[in-house]
């Protein structure tokens, strides 16, 4: 063995190549990734290398089964998770001491439904450890929990004392919220260390700011000091305040208070140094006015914001917003501002398009690097307007116009296209670009380039000094028919004309630069 493996950091850079592989492999179980037999072998292979590997081999684990193998609990893992009988688990003390050998390795953990069933003894397994005096993994730092809320009690027994980031799903609604109440009274003293609480729900369980979790939730956040991230559907006014207050706070998730709650919130009683650490917002808004109080009044400057609006994007409405961003100092140095409608209740809408005067007073914002506008109607954006983003924006980095849903077709009454070259000429004008999703006509296609394989392969490259990684480009349905005519031939062009964008392949489909327009190209009426 060559004497440089034996310097801890030149071995713990080689282990850490070897721990970024963390994708499922041949498996027949999940949570063994395709790095792990590798790093078995390295633990196995002497003993200078057994503690780095074993602490990156048990470092990230989906499920508590291997613990509970390595203690033999349950045998070794079946292609499918058997139906067991729940029965009680007594631990002897030489399964503590196995458990309490590899428990404090493990740095990351999720559970949740896709590793565990109901009557799965992993669920008397936790009990046990509930009712000894040992903490089941004491040096966790992130934990990510997904399942009913029946089950949530088993939550208690993962939280340790140096978890940092602390993420749940709540899928179901619980009646009473027991199980809820509990997990947020015990977070406070379990986990002093806290630094990110991520809590997410489905939109059909939240559509009100009263959820019955929503109170101890508030109560345990006024009970965290080491906060630095929140991300929860609602929270009280106290512990908004209180969350202000907080030197290390960095970022807030949640619902947008009201108007009158904000006005009390950001009042000239306030203290002035609230919410001066914040860099970034992320806010569900309900009602507009509720926008128009928070502009107004914030009272910090802002390097990101985010708002996801559940009610129907309104130009006049949106162009306000842009301005009041525009006017206002808090808002000057911006470098990112994502604005989306929710899906479930903003249906797809033909008859409001947003144009570039809507987003116009964002120009004066010369320090945006990211610009994501998702919405579910139509927008009518042309080349001379992408000229005018790449002037305004010269640090432009992500510009994603309507990725998820919605339109990108030229709209009447004023129908703009962009051609895949002026496409060329925007990224060659935004050298920082590395994501990008405008809309497109396929029409002309056949005029600007010579459609087959010889020619496309000849092709000479554009002298695209760019970083562009990921291009989405939205055509109207109406063109459909011309994407299958040439469906052959546009990987090569676009290899040709955007080399750097990356390949990235998804399970069973691969990631595809064109597609096609969420709404119906016959466009009949038009919302200025």
């Amino acid at each position: 063995m060559h004497r440089a493996l034996l310097i801890s950091e030149i071995l713990s850079n080689i282990i850490g190549h070897i721990g970024d592989d963390a994708h499922s492999g041949g498996s027949p179980v999940e949570y063994v990734t395709s790095s792990a037999p590798t790093l078995l072998a390295l633990a196995l292979t002497c003993r200078a290398f057994s503690e780095q590997a074993l602490d990156a081999l048990w470092d990230n684990f989906k499920g508590v089964e291997p613990i509970m193998r390595c203690a033999g609990i349950i045998p070794a893992p079946q292609r499918m998770l058997q139906e067991d009988e729940e029965y009680p688990i007594i631990l002897t003390e030489a399964q503590l001491a196995i458990i309490a050998r590899y428990g404090y390795r493990v740095r990351s953990l999720q559970v949740g439904m896709n590793y565990w069933r109901r009557n799965h003894l992993t669920q008397s397994f936790l009990q046990a450890i509930a009712g000894s005096s040992e903490v089941l993994l004491p040096n966790l730092r992130r934990l990510e929990i997904g399942f009913p809320c029946e089950l949530l009690y088993l939550v208690p027994p993962l939280l340790g004392p140096r978890l940092q980031h602390f993420f749940i799903s709540i899928r179901d609604y619980e009646r009473d919220g027991n199980h809820l109440r509990t997990v947020f009274r015990s977070l406070p003293s379990h986990c002093p260390l806290l630094k990110s609480l991520t809590v997410l729900t489905s939109y059909h369980l939240f559509r009100e700011r009263d959820a019955p979790f929503v109170l101890p939730m508030s109560h345990a956040i006024q009970q965290m000091p080491n906060l630095r991230a929140v991300t929860v559907p609602a929270m009280t006014k106290d512990a908004l305040v209180y969350l202000g207050g907080l030197s290390l706070l960095t970022d807030i998730s949640s619902h947008l208070p009201t108007s009158s709650d904000l006005e009390d919130i950001l009042g000239p009683s306030r203290s002035p140094t609230l919410f001066e650490n914040i860099d970034s917002v992320d806010w569900e808004i309900k009602e507009w006015q509720d926008v128009e109080t928070f502009t107004s009044l914030w009272p910090h400057k802002l390097k990101s914001m985010t708002l996801r609006s559940v009610a129907k994007f309104d130009p006049g409405l949106l162009q306000v917003l842009c301005g009041s961003l525009h006017a206002r100092e808090a808002f000057k140095n911006l470098q990112c501002i994502y604005l989306s409608e929710s899906i479930v209740p903003c249906r797809l809408s033909s008859s409001t398009v947003i144009t570039i005067d809507t987003i116009r007073p964002l120009f004066h914002l010369s320090q945006l690097r990211v610009v994501d506008i998702d919405t579910r109607s139509c927008m009518s954006i042309g080349a001379d307007d992408l000229t005018e983003m790449a002037e305004a924006w010269p640090s432009l980095e992500v510009l994603l116009l309507n990725k998820t849903d919605g339109s990108m077709s030229g709209a009447a009454p004023r129908p703009q296209w962009v051609t895949v070259p002026e496409v060329v000429r925007f990224v060659e004008l935004c050298p920082n670009l590395k994501k990008l999703c405008v809309g497109i006509t396929l029409s002309t296609v056949d005029d600007d380039y010579d459609m087959d394989e010889l020619s496309l392969r000849a092709l000479e490259p554009p002298n695209l000094d760019c970083r562009l990684e990921d291009l989405t480009l939205k055509y109207p349905r109406d063109e459909e028919y011309i994407q299958k005519i040439y469906a052959s031939y546009f990987g090569t062009l676009f290899s040709k004309l955007f080399p750097q964008v990356n390949r990235i392949y998804y399970p069973f489909q691969a990631h595809r630069i064109l597609q096609p327009d969420s709404i119906d190209p016959n466009i009949q009426h038009y919302t200025p």
